[in-house]
């Protein structure tokens, strides 16, 4: 036999190992926030320990949880003293062993199991969330590194601009042009940066981070990779995945439960009186005294319970039978979404930005040999950042319809890991 003494020993290390593990968890998710480089698995992780939607989430399962204690509780007995002659001592409980018990019990129970399968639809929202945002990200570093680019090309055309010009080859309203077109470029500079920090903002903030961080950076790239959905019957996929769907079920099953429960209470709980005296017997000539009592449904059937609890019932189902359409759509849309932007990708890489920047250099070759003149130069330099520009948004575009038709099905039908 283990003492009193031990029992309180073990208690306490077992509650400063649980302290220390949380305290563990807490400095690596700052230390995570904090470092110079996340990856999408890490944003995702990270999110989901300190994001708000996934903490209220799981709140309500903590309730969920509270109320299926308070169900299953049994009702405390009630004492009572008759300070009159004879004096007498009284005792009373409920026989809680009726149908109503059951059945609220299987309600509170139903109901936990859809409070997770709401903290489960939470984190599946979340993820394609970040994810989405997590490209974001991607997608502005790359139009800041496409405007740096012009930038550069538009300061070694004012320079090879300016020397032509002190050697007669080109005019005055040569350079001028250079000039306005490198202030241009330099502002676009400016503004993907600040689109830049815009869309880290966002994903900080997804992350559970208001601070501002300037040495937060991602991990990864718009680099293409060709992928097919593992399976042909995606929405039949989805319907045994997707969470949501899951908690409509449940909540469906409870409200049967519920009408059954309202039904129950036709059939009242008994209660169980003990009375003891000391001073006289009673007729039975004992000292004690045992009674049964119901509450008699006359007067108040129940029949707004009853009709409360159909009227859940039939909202229940109407809102299963919404997800369900909806989840249907989810999985049709994001599926012609994914097949529309991998098409669009594939034409783009099929040689065309090749043959895009072959071209700019033949026209910046041909302008220095004075055969074309600046408007080409600009124009093609400017259709090269453009074709850039819609790759990466492509690209861009790409991953997020993988992602979403994961989140639309429930689960990973591309085995990406990133």
């Amino acid at each position: 036999m283990h003492s009193p003494r031990q029992f309180q020993v073990v208690a306490a290390l077992l509650g400063i190992a649980m302290s220390t593990q949380a305290l563990g968890a807490q400095q690596d998710s700052v230390r995570l926030a904090t470092s110079h480089s996340v990856t999408l698995s890490q944003a995702i992780a990270l999110a989901l320990r300190q994001n708000p939607d996934v903490l209220i989430a799981q709140a309500m399962v903590d309730s969920a949880r509270s109320e299926q204690r308070i169900a299953r509780a049994l009702p405390n007995p009630t004492l009572s003293g008759n300070p009159n002659s004879p004096y007498q001592y009284a005792a009373s409980i409920p026989i809680d062993i009726t149908p109503a018990r059951r059945y609220r019990t299987r309600a509170a129970s139903l109901g936990v199991d859809a409070s997770e399968s709401d903290r489960r639809d939470a984190i599946r929202q979340l993820s394609f969330i970040v994810s989405r945002t997590f490209f974001d990200v991607l997608l502005a570093r790359a139009k800041r590194s496409h405007a740096s680019d012009r930038y550069d090309a538009m300061h070694q055309l004012l320079v090879a601009d300016s020397v032509r010009l002190k050697s007669g080859d080109v005019p005055l309203s040569n350079l001028v042009r250079s000039e306005l077109e490198m202030a241009h470029a330099e502002a676009d500079v400016a503004r993907a940066e600040v689109d830049l920090q815009s869309a880290q903002g966002s994903l900080r903030a997804l992350l559970g981070f208001a601070h501002s961080d300037s040495a937060f950076t991602v991990v990864g790239s718009l680099d293409y990779k060709a992928l097919e959905p593992s399976g042909d019957q995606l929405v039949t996929l989805a319907m045994s995945q997707r969470p949501d769907r899951f908690a409509t079920q449940l909540r469906v099953e409870q409200s049967r439960v519920g009408e059954r429960n309202a039904s129950s209470l036709l059939l009242p709980t008994p209660v169980l009186s003990f009375v003891r005296q000391n001073t006289a017997p009673f007729d039975n000539g004992h000292f004690y005294s045992f009674g049964l009592s119901f509450e008699l449904p006359s007067l108040n059937l129940f029949g707004g319970q009853r009709s409360r609890a159909a009227a859940g019932s039939d909202a229940a189902r109407l809102m299963q039978r919404r997800v369900e359409l909806r989840l249907d759509r989810d999985v049709t849309s994001a599926l012609a979404e994914f097949h529309i932007q991998r098409g669009l990708v594939e034409r783009l890489r099929g040689g065309l930005l090749t043959r895009i920047d072959e071209s700019v250099g033949a026209v910046q070759y041909a302008y220095r040999r004075g055969a074309v003149s600046l408007l080409a130069v600009l124009d093609a330099v400017k259709s090269q950042q453009e074709a850039r520009s819609d790759y990466d948004l492509a690209l861009h575009d790409y991953w997020v319809s993988v992602y979403a038709l994961n989140a639309a099905v429930g689960s990973d039908v591309f085995g990406v890991n990133r």
